[in-house]
């Protein structure tokens, strides 16, 4: 079934979209805007792990709800848009340019997918290597990973589950080329979305709970992105005024991220590590290593195990603790010091480093 944009608001929020729009020049401005900024969003973040060598106050799991989460989304549009796509292709290049004004958020989503997707092998080789234990006792599981080996299995877990929503879709659009046979499948990617949606950050809270503080979690790439959030919001309630489905689980989620960003930017200041926006910028893109980029200033802090220890000590203990790049995924590390941190970890009670 098909619905041309405009015959009902909520209905063709979730249905076959065939027939091209002409938005106005301030929406079309905006949705430059919000492309390019879907572009590098996640760039900040990549990079402030990079400078800091450290991944340390970053969830994986929070990167990895986002990956799958947002690829299924692209997805879900790309079956929504998929008449509009068609279209767009059936004439010249110039008409193909002016229709992409009607898939600004299918390339909108997309470029921040990809964008967003660079920061989990960058968090993945800077990532403490420490043993993360993994028990489920009713189905007697119980075994433990380095922090690198479990993140790959993580990134092939999301690579899977992504190709194979993507798989049906892709066989039904070359054998029939249309969205109508997919738009129940459409829909309901559009439900598994929302569901990640309003979950995905919930592991960030609680790292960043943990960590006390931002660390390498970049205050750029989420404060601009819950700030971008906001402004979708407004347009999709008072512009498109869209069905509260589609608008009500994001909110939720910047909501969460504004939270967050709180949380770390009370605890960074309390720890005196910048005090105002201009050292938080320089915080940002300064140039940090794992010694000055945690703890500025010469004042002690609590370290990972609830010992005092000073800046100094705490970089040269963070540096310690990195083992070499061949480690988990790409090679076999120091075997016998993780072997004895994991032993060590158990006895304490059977704990392990979280993985979130």
């Amino acid at each position: 079934m098909s619905a041309s944009l405009g015959d009902d608001g909520g209905y063709a929020a979730v249905s076959c979209l065939s027939e091209l729009e002409e938005p106005g020049t301030a929406a079309t401005a905006l949705g430059l805007c919000s492309i390019i900024t879907s572009a590098f969003i996640g760039l900040p973040q990549a990079y402030k792990i990079y400078q800091r060598k450290s991944a340390r106050g970053v969830s994986f799991l929070t990167l990895g709800l986002g990956n799958v989460g947002a690829f299924l989304y692209v997805l879900n549009l790309t079956i929504l848009h998929y008449n509009q796509i068609t279209l767009a292709s059936s004439r010249d290049f110039a008409f193909w340019v002016k229709a992409q004004r009607s898939l600004t958020f299918v390339w909108v989503e997309l470029l921040n997918a990809l964008s967003m997707l660079v920061i989990y092998p960058v968090a993945s080789y800077y990532a403490t290597d420490e043993p993360c234990r993994f028990a489920f006792p009713p189905l007697g599981v119980d075994f433990t990973l380095g922090t690198r080996q479990a993140a790959f299995y993580g990134f092939v877990a999301q690579a899977v589950a992504v190709g194979a929503a993507w798989l049906p879709a892709v066989f039904r659009f070359a054998t029939d080329g249309r969205c109508e046979p997919l738009a129940d499948y459409g829909n309901a990617l559009g439900l598994v979305v929302a569901v990640i949606i309003v979950c995905k950050f919930l592991p960030q809270l609680y790292a960043s709970l943990r960590a006390e503080g931002s660390h390498s979690l970049s205050y750029v790439t989420y404060g601009v992105d819950a700030a971008a959030g906001v402004v979708a919001w407004a347009q999709k309630v008072f512009v498109t005024r869209e069905r509260l489905s589609s608008w009500l689980p994001p909110l939720f989620l910047h909501a969460l991220e504004v939270t967050v960003l709180c949380i770390n930017y009370y605890n960074d200041t309390k720890r005196g590590k910048f005090v105002g926006f201009a050292r938080l910028f320089e915080d940002e893109f300064g140039d940090g290593g794992v010694g000055r980029g945690d703890v500025r200033g010469g004042d002690a802090r609590r370290g990972d195990d609830g010992a005092s220890v000073s800046d100094g000590a705490s970089g040269r203990r963070e540096d310690a603790r990195v083992s070499p790049p061949g480690y988990g995924a790409g090679g076999s590390g120091n075997d016998t010091a993780f072997e004895g941190m994991e032993q060590a970890q158990k006895r304490r009670g059977g704990g392990s480093t979280s993985f979130l």
